[in-house]
């Protein structure tokens, strides 16, 4: 499928990882989550939590990669799903600036999930 050129420029490119996190809404009654990203790019992740949060909510989401100093990152709630591989939710987080691309390589390189064992 060949997608116009509008759709094109605005898809990013998303990156298994397996990165532990803490999210907090900002500003929320709610503390914080302890989760997942499961996949990262430049202007967004998947995140999984075992909290829902509505979509429309700001965020703030520390990523805690094993050879770089955490991260901190805002965004927004754009969609959120229960998820059947896990208990829990997976939340589509949307950066509110986006990550420079040699960082998001690099936190994909370090962070890659093992492939299954097969056989």
């Amino acid at each position: 499928m060949i997608l116009p050129f509008e759709l094109w420029r605005t898809v990013a490119p998303r990156f298994p990882v397996r990165v532990p996190a803490v999210s907090e809404p900002v500003g929320g009654p709610d503390g914080p989550d302890v989760g997942e990203v499961e996949n990262l790019s430049r202007s967004g992740m998947l995140l999984r939590l075992t909290k829902t949060l509505l979509p429309g909510t700001k965020v703030e989401v520390a990523l805690s990669p094993c050879r770089r100093p955490p991260l901190f990152l805002t965004g927004t709630v754009i969609w959120v799903r229960p998820r059947s591989r896990f208990p829990g939710w997976a939340l589509g987080i949307q950066f509110s600036e986006e990550l420079p691309g040699e960082l998001v390589a690099e936190i994909a390189y370090e962070e890659f999930p093992p492939w299954p064992a097969f056989g």
